[in-house]
């Protein structure tokens, strides 16, 4: 029995180490070939860099004048901003559907979840022409306000909340605290691990989004990074691509991720517990 067992985690051991080297090995690849030359990339693209070096980066930085770099800063800022946004009115929206009691709640819930079933694409083209008429094309207000909306943020926040007791806002109402008093010091506090995973998922989603900002923006200045990105290919002749400018590029757009990773991972790996937890 013994032995099977010791089998069987050395197996285990050996899928998880085969899982981590499928993860991580692209990722060097990336990290490492930012740093060679077009020559060096060319000889040796897998390994070790053998001088490496930033040189690559300083090239990223003045193609087209800078544009990558500022729309590195356009992410950075829409992606916060929109985070923000939608935690702040997730956890509002949330506390009133999982706290509060008034006509249609439960109907509504399920009117908004359907919407979630409808995919981006197919709204589109009638979100042009609305956006088109409020003349929020070519805008940071298109790419921030209506991300506000966010149902999936929503059922998370409302899913977490609904198993918050309800005997904790109850003796906080005995003890005289109103509906924003509750929510502060009872709601937002208790709910910080569902914050930190939507935060950690919104960002990235928002940083990753594509076809929304390519479709509403026409403006590079105003671009995203995530659309930019892939006209590296397009600077110099179609028959020499900087690949070694296609990795730094690719390396400094996920520099960002890891940084908000980094300060929600506790918050994260809490929710994903206290989840496996309860179910």
């Amino acid at each position: 029995m013994n032995k099977r067992r010791t089998i069987t985690t050395i197996f285990v051991h050996i899928v998880l180490l085969a899982a981590c080297f499928i993860a991580i090995y692209p990722v060097f690849v990336m990290v490492s070939g930012s740093l060679k030359s077009a020559n060096e990339l060319a000889i040796n693209a897998s390994g070790f860099p053998h001088e490496p070096s930033l040189e690559n980066f300083r090239r990223l930085f003045t193609v087209n004048s800078g544009l990558i770099l500022r729309t590195f800063f356009n992410s950075i800022f829409v992606s916060a901003t929109s985070t923000l946004l939608i935690v702040a009115v997730a956890c509002l929206a949330g506390f009133a559907f999982a706290k509060f009691r008034f006509r249609g709640r439960d109907t509504i819930f399920f009117l908004l979840l359907m919407t979630m079933m409808i995919p981006v694409e197919l709204n589109l083209t009638p979100l042009y022409l609305f956006y088109a008429k409020l003349d929020w094309l070519n805008t940071y207000k298109v790419q921030i306000i209506p991300s506000m909306a966010n149902v999936f943020a929503l059922f998370l926040m409302r899913q977490y909340m609904v198993t918050i007791p309800d005997s904790l806002i109850e003796a906080a109402r005995i003890d005289g605290a109103g509906d924003f008093t509750v929510f502060r010091r009872i709601i937002i506090p208790t709910s910080t691990p569902s914050i930190g995973a939507l935060a950690i998922l919104q960002f990235l989603s928002k940083w990753n989004e594509l076809i929304y900002p390519k479709t509403m923006l026409t403006d590079e200045e105003l671009m995203p990074i995530m659309v930019i990105l892939p006209t590296l290919n397009e600077i110099e002749s179609a028959r020499s691509v900087p690949w070694e400018l296609v990795l730094a590029g690719c390396t400094l757009v996920t520099v960002p991720l890891i940084i908000v990773f980094l300060i929600f991972q506790n918050k994260f790996l809490s929710s994903v517990t206290l989840g496996a937890v309860k179910g």
